[in-house]
């Protein structure tokens, strides 16, 4: 990932945070910035996926449920960390709007 504004790069520690991904902070030039909405839906979808995959493969295979799902856990964490960066592309976040609903308060 890289910054939207300095275009160096994010490391990858600064999405496992409290705020996770809606509080990315470039730690060079201080940008607050989000991932495009499409993209993180992408990279849900895709973890989401191999790791309900793996879950499949493991019940099958007889694993009880507990393994199975720890399975779909190391899967799920896995693939999201080595995607995230690949996939993910950062936009500087938008102040001006001050809700979402576009209604004014």
């Amino acid at each position: 990932m890289t910054c939207p504004q300095c275009n160096r790069r994010v490391p990858m520690k600064s999405l496992w945070t409290a705020t996770g991904l809606s509080g990315v902070v470039c730690p060079r030039c201080g940008a607050a910035s989000c991932p495009r909405a499409l993209c993180a839906v992408v990279l849900f979808g895709v973890s989401f996926g191999l790791g309900n995959a793996a879950l499949f493969f493991l019940r099958s295979r007889g694993a009880n449920l507990l393994v199975a799902f720890g399975g779909f856990c190391v899967v799920f964490a896995g693939v999201y960390h080595l995607l995230a960066p690949r996939i993910l592309h950062l936009r500087l976040k938008d102040y001006s709007q001050p809700n979402l609903s576009g209604r004014r308060a």
